[in-house]
């Protein structure tokens, strides 16, 4: 295992580009270490696990291209995922632009986005690393596409702050260095306080109640968090919770999958992304678990698991961090 010292003092990664042809723990969540290959002076391909990641990123909830700003510097991405067919002409335009090319692209379309660039003029960063082994089960052809083609581009590295035991790496990466980011003492911590209860659902509308009686809940460092935010894999379960608390639309916001099924469950509410205003009382599932970011000043994060819902079972070492 290599360390790599980095020097912040503001938790946020400051390099000109992540270390190539390596497994790269960042050690830290939402450090920047996405924005480092969005900003820099390199062809990129990120692939990534979740469209939700790719549109919280680019701001954008189809294919295509959207421009974000970095520093002052402008810089064009684009964002592929959902059917191929429908994005593969505005992405054969991006791909003939001038410019420096920057494509986010789900795991599953890696193989195809092969077919219309040179690989060897780019570098891939596979974000969330750790998804390879989590998602392998129910994913088995996209995690394999990354596999097959990660060594045809100019560098790689898989990143993730929660990185796959070295028992359960991959053996196509058995020979790949491990780098892990030193961040010395220049760390905040984080406070988690874990409460263990066999009413799981009754705790959070204690919770939700208290918010919606005052405004607000005092954390036990005595910050007053004004936004609640709800990390709970079950759409089914949030409705009941919905419904105990008797929730309304406009002071909930949803994240989930938008599918007929979800839509039919939440009759009343509206199916939002990690892109659209905070509320004071956030639901979020899986599909917004990894890589995504959140900003809130006062926000507080309930993570909720019942032994009863397998699909709300959450990771000590990777779901939790």
């Amino acid at each position: 295992m290599e360390l790599l010292q980095i020097e912040s003092n503001d938790g946020f990664l400051h390099l000109r580009d992540l270390p190539h042809n390596c497994i790269f723990n960042k050690v830290v969540t939402g450090c920047g270490g996405t924005t480092v290959v969005l900003s820099n002076s390199e062809d990129y391909v990120i692939a990534v696990p979740t469209t939700e990641l790719i549109i919280n990123k680019t701001g954008r909830t189809n294919a295509g291209s959207s421009v974000l700003t970095f520093d002052g510097k402008e810089q064009s991405i684009f964002g592929l995922f959902g059917k191929f067919d429908d994005a593969r002409k505005d992405l054969v335009s991006y791909l003939s632009s001038s410019g420096i090319k920057k494509i986010m692209c789900t795991y599953d379309k890696l193989p195809r986005l092969i077919e219309y660039l040179n690989p060897t003029s780019y570098r891939l960063l596979v974000d969330e690393y750790h998804s390879l082994l989590k998602a392998y089960s129910y994913r088995q052809k996209a995690i394999d596409g990354v596999l097959d083609n990660f060594r045809k581009f100019k560098s790689f590295c898989f990143m993730s702050a929660t990185p796959i035991l070295p028992s359960f790496k991959p053996s196509c990466l058995a020979d790949v260095r491990e780098i892990q980011a030193d961040w010395g003492n220049s760390l905040d911590k984080l406070t988690v306080e874990l409460q263990q209860t066999n009413k799981p659902y009754s705790l959070a509308a204690n919770i939700i109640n208290a918010y919606k009686r005052d405004g607000f809940i005092t954390s036990k460092e005595g910050v007053r968090s004004y936004e609640a935010f709800f990390f709970i894999n079950s759409v089914t379960d949030i409705v009941a919770i919905l419904k105990h608390c008797h929730l309304t639309n406009d002071e909930v916001r949803i994240i989930c999958a938008d599918t007929p099924e979800n839509r039919e469950k939440l009759i009343g509410y509206d199916i939002s992304n990690s892109r659209s205003p905070n509320k004071m009382l956030n639901f979020i599932t899986s599909k917004s678990f990894e890589g995504v970011d959140y900003y809130s000043e006062t926000g507080l994060c309930f993570v909720i698991s019942t032994q009863s819902n397998p699909h709300t079972l959450a990771s000590i070492d990777t779901d939790i961090p």
